[in-house]
């Protein structure tokens, strides 16, 4: 199948298309389902040209959970599970991305995903003071596996629990309440 978007040129346009195209493919069918010639062509280049620029599919997969990673992050002010929880509503392929590219390996995407590890100290350094001892992996991977975890699986627990309608509104106000809890700030109320 012949693409018909217009060819990117350039080194950074490829790289956008190539790791854009690749994220459009793995929501659809997973990361071991997408080869690199399905990428290249989704995003109409040459297939050598993931290899130029990431050497290889695991490297096409590593800088586009890192440029992911980087969207959660670049915000710095306090909230982070609030703002990361309106990303993943906003985006509804975005979840399905991450969990499928964490799932299928390889195994260092959650590292790469997570916080630098000075924000990550800072995100943590409240709830020590109920935790003492607390390590900060374990509450970013609890976090990040519940974010995750309610857009996987939300078609599922709305058929099993009955969801009302507005679930994600009031789940954005739980994690809203969490970070305000955390962080000394006050949420929007919403």
């Amino acid at each position: 199948m012949v693409s018909r978007r217009k060819r990117p040129r350039g080194a950074e346009a490829t790289k956008e298309a190539l790791v854009a195209a690749f994220l459009r493919l793995v929501a659809r069918r997973g990361v071991a389902a997408v080869s690199v010639r399905d990428v290249a062509a989704a995003a109409g280049v040459n297939h050598g040209l993931v290899h130029r620029h990431f050497g290889s599919k695991g490297g096409l997969v590593r800088e586009a959970v890192a440029r992911l990673s980087r969207r959660f992050h670049e915000d710095a002010r306090p909230g982070l599970s609030a703002r990361s929880f309106a990303l993943l509503a906003e985006q509804p392929d975005l979840p399905i991305v991450l969990a499928r590219a964490c799932l299928d390996g390889p195994v260092d995407l959650l590292a790469l995903a997570a916080p630098p590890p000075e924000r990550l100290a800072r995100l943590v350094e409240p709830m020590r003071a109920l935790l003492p001892g607390l390590d900060p992996h374990v509450a970013n991977g609890l976090g990040t596996a519940a974010l995750l975890g309610w857009f996987v699986f939300r078609p599922l627990l709305a058929r099993g629990y009955g969801l009302p309608a507005d679930a994600d509104a009031q789940v954005a106000r739980i994690v809203e309440a969490v970070d305000a809890l955390l962080t000394g700030t006050r949420g929007t109320g919403r």
